[in-house]
């Protein structure tokens, strides 16, 4: 039995304006809560596949980040260049996993305010 149900995954962020542009684009969400005055953005409708935007101060570090979100894909290295037009940026490039017999393509972006996130291509069912 589960403990609860996925509400959002929430990412820090410098700017929500420039968030919601960025997330709505990649995810093809509508933001439901537009920026204005507030500290809170929702792109997409609250529950699984949404994603909370929190205006933040401080700048994201070095750090790992502790949680992301994956992205489903259907072709690893049109998506990087889209997100890169959106005003992303790319951590790894792409590449497959692993590398002998491998089940996924993928690679590691981040956002304008440095939140990083996955872009996956199943080459083969997972689990």
């Amino acid at each position: 039995m589960a403990v609860g149900a996925l509400r959002s995954i929430v990412l820090d962020v410098n700017d929500l304006g420039e968030a919601e542009r960025f997330w709505s684009s990649v995810l093809g969400l509508e933001v439901q809560w537009p920026a204005g005055e507030g500290q809170f953005s929702r792109i997409g409708a609250k529950g699984a596949g949404s994603v909370l935007l929190q205006l933040v101060p401080e700048k994201k570090t070095d750090l790992k980040n502790r949680a992301h979100i994956d992205v489903t894909v259907m072709a690893v290295g049109r998506a990087v260049e889209e997100v890169v037009k959106l005003g992303g940026s790319v951590i790894k490039e792409p590449g497959l996993w692993p590398e002998v017999d491998p089940v996924l393509e993928w690679a590691v972006m981040a956002d304008p305010s440095g939140n990083e996130f996955c872009l996956i291509r199943e080459l083969r069912p997972t689990l």
